[in-house]
């Protein structure tokens, strides 16, 4: 019974509140305003300029007539390089000739050292000049990679070919019919299972 009558006095209470006309309106609030004073300027004085005492001109030296007499330094005259590639079986090589007195090197040694005096390698190697008469007139220097030196003085023998016909185009028709121009396509063919070599096969015993 007592919480019912707590209840009901509650609710009396509330209304019992005064309404809302009635409440006290809040007073608004006074703005103040602040002046904003502007900055003065301040001056600011520029700096005192430093003279910098200018150097002296460099004093010209004096050309005597011995050394007036000394012949100019010329620049010595470019040398034209052509360049040209070859490939044989597994070797490669690159070549560079130049005008000169005949030098051939290949690997930075010379041929008849490279080829350990072998003279069909040294013919081979030589062909391209003998084909258009120009023996002795090119110095020749050969990089070779891959295979042996058989197949490497195959491939520096196209390269020279190629590296002539840029430098001379009027000794290309003859290059190309001697074939010299052209990459030999021969290569050893391959070992076959089963057999001894290529084509060998193993001995056949009946018994």
């Amino acid at each position: 019974m007592k919480k019912a009558e707590s209840k009901k006095g509650k609710k009396e209470i509330k209304k019992k509140a005064a309404p809302a006309e009635k409440r006290p309106v809040p007073k608004p609030k006074k703005e103040i305003k602040k002046e904003i004073k502007p900055k003065k300027a301040v001056k600011v004085e520029a700096a005192p300029k430093i003279e910098v005492p200018k150097a002296a001109p460099p004093e010209k030296t004096h050309v005597t007539e011995e050394r007036k007499a000394l012949p100019e330094k010329k620049k010595p005259p470019k040398i034209m390089r052509y360049h040209g590639t070859g490939g044989r079986k597994t070797s490669g090589a690159r070549v560079w000739i130049s005008e000169g007195s005949g030098k051939y090197l290949i690997n930075g040694r010379p041929l008849e050292n490279y080829t350990c005096g072998r003279q069909l390698l040294n013919k081979m190697a030589m062909e391209p000049f003998v084909a258009t008469n120009t023996m002795g007139k090119y110095d020749v220097y050969a990089d070779a990679i891959g295979g042996g030196v058989c197949s490497q003085i195959g491939a520096v023998r196209q390269a020279v070919s190629q590296a002539i016909a840029i430098a001379k185009p009027e000794h290309r028709p003859v290059l190309r019919k001697t074939g010299l121009l052209t990459r030999d396509p021969r290569v050893k063919e391959r070992k076959k299972f089963g057999q001894k070599r290529a084509r060998k096969r193993f001995q056949y015993s009946k018994r």
